[in-house]
């Protein structure tokens, strides 16, 4: 008898959440900066520290999934780290000083499902 496996992307509104911390403004992207605080995250913070990565709603700290609360997302969009935590749809270009950091995409006008990259440095 053979059996086959079959996958389906189901989007809930399931999120890992990290508790303890503070720090940060909510509704942007924000990054750990020390023993349970955060602050604001930049496309011109260091790939180490982007590799901490959050986004901070309704004061709650969010690590992946499902992050509801935005305003105005085009859905079906990607979304990049901008400046002062804020989120873009546009990608920076990457330099020595500037990185390029996935976020995730809307779903609706409200919703990003929030899964960082990797930080992507230029010359």
């Amino acid at each position: 008898m053979s059996h086959f496996i079959t996958s389906t992307s189901v989007v809930t509104d399931i999120a890992l959440t990290v508790p303890n911390l503070s720090g940060g403004t909510n509704g942007k992207v924000v990054r750990i900066n020390g023993t349970n605080t955060c602050v604001d995250a930049a496309n011109t913070d260091t790939v180490t520290q982007l590799n901490t990565v959050l986004i901070r709603m309704h004061d709650e700290f969010f690590a992946a999934g499902v992050v509801s609360g935005f305003t105005g997302l085009n859905p079906g969009s990607s979304y990049f780290l901008g400046l002062a935590g804020n989120i873009t749809a546009t990608p920076p270009i990457p330099t020595s000083s500037v990185r390029v950091l996935y976020l995730g995409f809307a779903l609706n006008n409200t919703d990003l499902l929030f899964r960082p990259g990797i930080p992507i440095t230029g010359a």
